[in-house]
């Protein structure tokens, strides 16, 4: 049934996205002859042949959106996903195209035009998909158009993956039920046999897709149960044992023709997105150093002023792979307690007045710029702790040591949701770290930017 529902879906979409098409080029072709006098539009077009070209043009579209993955079931995949995917199909096609009109002065579509329908199609594409996206959640949560799943066995991922089906109606799964050697009272879902009843409920009720979990002592089965899937013609997952204990998503990459699993996607292991993340950093940090001169000028004068000692406080913190650099604020504290490595808190007696007006508002970190300017550092990342910190919760802290695949940052995604100082939860901050490492994003670094000033600096936890 979900099979049939998908392709009744993938129908709607090529037809809309077909209509979308063809009345984007339409409207973009009437504006551009609005709005330009150009005589290349004086060129008398039988209707039949314009009708002709927009329909091969917008089938084209098509034929391009599907090589770009845009007509599978997107039901358990981020919108973000779906959107850039689409982007890219348009882009993709519109650069055709203003080839093709470069090359042939006289061809309907005009470098201009082409423009105006990669905005129209894209904007238009989009608010109909997250329509149809809220629509499928609506009837799912109301229980039509399931997907039923069967799980092959039990481990330390089996209660987990149950309680994320059942708290995510909207998605659309229904656990038939589980497959084991015995029954397990924790399990609030429906016991359906041992592994010798997999191929009779196959026959009589079969699943849309099997999720195979075995615990270790069983893994000598995986092999039978996979070939009693295909048999069948089920489709089905592997979730392993061992993954009960990493929170992200696992990914498939190939060696010479092998699959290796992998089990974080780092974004800025991407060439092209470290270039990107590191003329940001440039252009950004270098804007704020000659916008905030004057604040970081007086500020430095004003400590000198307060309370001896020097206005720059340095101190070792761990960066990028593991490799400790010097890092740059401004002197809060008293110079007595410069060795003092305790974390700061709220209200710390070490602060001077004027330090705890400075820390209040960030101000101390602005010196980082620089960092961010040499290198060491990032406008946005995990922020970094100074060595005999790493080394404790290195020991303590699961997945600790994950934030250092990154350059540190001054801001992150942990500070703008109220995750700073010495008081709060470190497995929360490395969480948050571990999200952001993971789904890194230039628009997620402008997002973190922007809510640092109007969140992370104000926060309720600044310190």
């Amino acid at each position: 049934m979900i099979k049939q529902n998908q392709g009744k879906l993938n129908a709607v979409h090529v037809t809309i996205d077909l209509i979308i098409s063809c009345v984007s080029c339409t409207l973009a072709y009437f504006i551009n002859r609005m709005s330009y006098n150009d005589p290349l539009y004086d060129y008398n077009y039988d209707i039949k042949i314009i009708a002709g070209t927009l329909l091969i043009v917008s089938l084209i579209q098509i034929v391009i959106n599907y090589f770009y993955d845009l007509y599978r079931s997107y039901r358990s995949t981020k919108f973000i996903t779906e959107i850039s995917n689409l982007m890219k199909s348009t882009l993709f096609f519109c650069i055709a195209q203003i080839v093709l009109a470069t090359l042939f002065d006289k061809f309907l579509v005009f470098q201009v035009m082409i423009v105006l329908y990669y905005f129209i199609n894209t904007v238009s594409a989009i608010i109909y998909r997250a329509f149809l996206r809220k629509f499928l959640k609506y009837m799912r949560s109301k229980g039509y158009n399931k997907k039923y799943i069967a799980i092959i066995g039990v481990n330390n991922c089996t209660e987990n993956f149950i309680q994320k089906i059942k708290t995510s109606p909207d998605l659309g799964f229904e656990l038939s039920g589980y497959f084991d050697s015995a029954p397990h009272s924790q399990l609030k879902i429906d016991y359906l046999g041992n592994f010798k009843k997999i191929s009779g409920f196959f026959r009589t009720a079969p699943p849309d897709e099997a999720v195979i979990m075995l615990s270790d002592k069983l893994q000598p089965l995986l092999g039978h149960l996979m070939a009693i899937c295909e048999n069948w013609g089920i489709k089905f997952s592997i979730l392993p044992n061992m993954f009960s204990g990493f929170s992200s998503r696992i990914y498939i990459s190939q060696f010479d023709g092998m699959p290796l699993l992998s089990i974080r996607n780092v974004p800025l292991e991407n060439t092209f997105n470290k270039f990107v993340k590191r003329a940001f950093d440039i252009v950004v940090s270098s804007a704020m150093l000659i916008l905030l001169s004057p604040v970081m000028l007086i500020t430095a004068v004003i400590i000198r002023i307060t309370s001896p000692g020097k206005a720059i406080f340095r101190q070792e913190r761990v960066g990028i792979g593991n490799k400790p650099f010097i890092m740059y604020k401004f002197r809060s504290m008293r110079i007595e307690t410069e060795n003092d490595i305790s974390m700061a808190e709220k209200n710390d007696s070490r602060c001077t007045k004027f330090g705890s007006f400075i820390r209040k508002y960030s101000i101390d970190e602005l010196p980082q710029l620089f960092n961010v300017l040499k290198g060491e550092m990032s406008l946005v990342g995990p922020r970094p702790e100074i060595p005999y910190y790493v080394e404790q919760f290195r020991k303590s802290i699961p997945l600790y040591m994950v934030k250092h695949y990154v350059k540190p940052g001054m801001t992150g995604w942990a500070q703008i949701n109220d995750l700073r100082g010495g008081d709060t939860s470190i497995e929360e901050r490395i969480k948050h770290d571990i999200y952001y490492i993971e789904n890194w994003s230039l628009l997620m670094d402008i997002k973190i930017l922007f809510k640092t000033l109007t969140k992370g600096v104000f926060s309720k936890n600044a310190r």
